[in-house]
């Protein structure tokens, strides 16, 4: 009885770690990671407003902070990909049918991923995918996208 408590007890220990282990890191702790995530931040609204512009929408968009396990402003790049993705939505309004699907768009969310680089739509959520390791823009089909392309596909 007393070897099954142990047992019980080391299993309940580790399933806890697990789940520490699975949370997001402290990603806006130091000065320096608040300035980048400003510096981020007011980049990518940058972009927002231009389509906006282009597209007579009314989008928001944000870094989903609680999908990175870490964040170095020196070191992390993934600002890049999130804004190019949020300005080939500007490409996509050139056509009416274009300019119909950005305006049922509410937000733009560019989130951390570690199973590839795409864009998908849940609601009125554009949720744009980066990952540093694979940078390719995937599709639904095999080959090479663009962020308009990719977009187009989803929209």
């Amino acid at each position: 009885m007393q070897i099954r408590k142990f047992w019980l007890s080391i299993s309940a220990a580790g399933l806890v770690l697990v789940a520490f282990g699975a949370q997001a890191a402290d990603v806006d702790k130091t000065v320096a990671q608040k300035n980048g995530w400003a510096d981020y931040a007011k980049q990518l609204n940058e972009r927002v407003t231009r389509v906006n512009t282009a597209c007579g929408s009314s989008i928001s968009a944000n870094y989903d902070k609680s999908t990175y396990t870490e964040f170095d402003p020196i070191k992390d790049r993934t600002q890049s990909a999130c804004q190019q993705g949020v300005e080939g939505l500007a490409a996509v309004c050139s056509t009416d049918a274009g300019k119909s699907a950005v305006k049922a768009l509410k937000n733009a969310s560019c989130r951390f991923s570690t199973s590839g680089t795409g864009v998908a739509v849940q609601g009125g959520m554009l949720i744009i995918n980066i990952d540093p390791q694979k940078s390719s823009i995937a599709g639904k089909q095999p080959g090479s996208y663009t962020w308009s392309s990719a977009l187009k596909e989803v929209l």
